[in-house]
């Protein structure tokens, strides 16, 4: 004799949300009217909870701002935060130059200045630089400097790490900071 085993679906047990009777039902279950309470019971939300507690992780990005000099926190992705603290608009975009001539350039976000571009301004202050054009100013970098070939830089330099490559140029002084921002004695 060849009997036939008949899988019956699995079943979960589940609270009502109104009366916390519990329930035994299918896995497969979409909607159930409580036996006890006799209210509509929403299995499938119950079955398969949305995790409210489960939030996805936000990359974190912070930033000192350019005006108070307080740290402030915000999306990795963010192109720019106002500042809580002074309300002053922080740029955190990155930036591709050919030409800018006596504008301050303040941003959290990288600075490329292209081959044969020309930065001629008394302030840079970026999050890193790479240089393959001529800039003759002052640069400050929370990050790297990087004076690529045929790029030069005829100013003072701050940063945590200054790079200058086979036939880049650079022309002035540089102070090299510490990770917590102070100077390098």
């Amino acid at each position: 004799m060849n009997l036939k085993t008949v899988k019956m679906p699995d079943r979960k047990n589940i609270v009502c949300p109104h009366c916390q009777g519990i329930l035994s039902v299918s896995v497969q279950c979409f909607s159930i009217p409580c036996p006890f309470c006799n209210r509509h019971v929403n299995a499938k939300e119950l079955l398969a909870p949305i995790n409210q507690n489960k939030k996805t992780q936000i990359e974190k990005r912070k930033v000192s701002c350019i005006k108070c000099n307080k740290e402030i926190s915000t999306d990795k992705n963010a192109q720019a935060i106002v500042c809580k603290y002074c309300y002053y608009r922080n740029d955190l975009s990155d930036h591709k130059v050919k030409t800018v001539i006596g504008t301050i350039l303040l941003t959290h976000g990288s600075l490329y200045l292209v081959k044969k571009g020309i930065i001629e301004t008394s302030t840079i202050q970026v999050g890193s630089a790479i240089i393959s054009g001529k800039v003759t100013g002052n640069i400050t970098a929370f990050g790297t400097v990087e004076i690529l070939k045929k790029g030069a830089i005829k100013g003072d330099i701050t940063c945590r790490r200054l790079i200058v490559n086979k036939g880049g140029t650079f022309e002035g002084h540089v102070q090299i900071l510490n990770s917590d921002g102070s100077y390098v004695s």
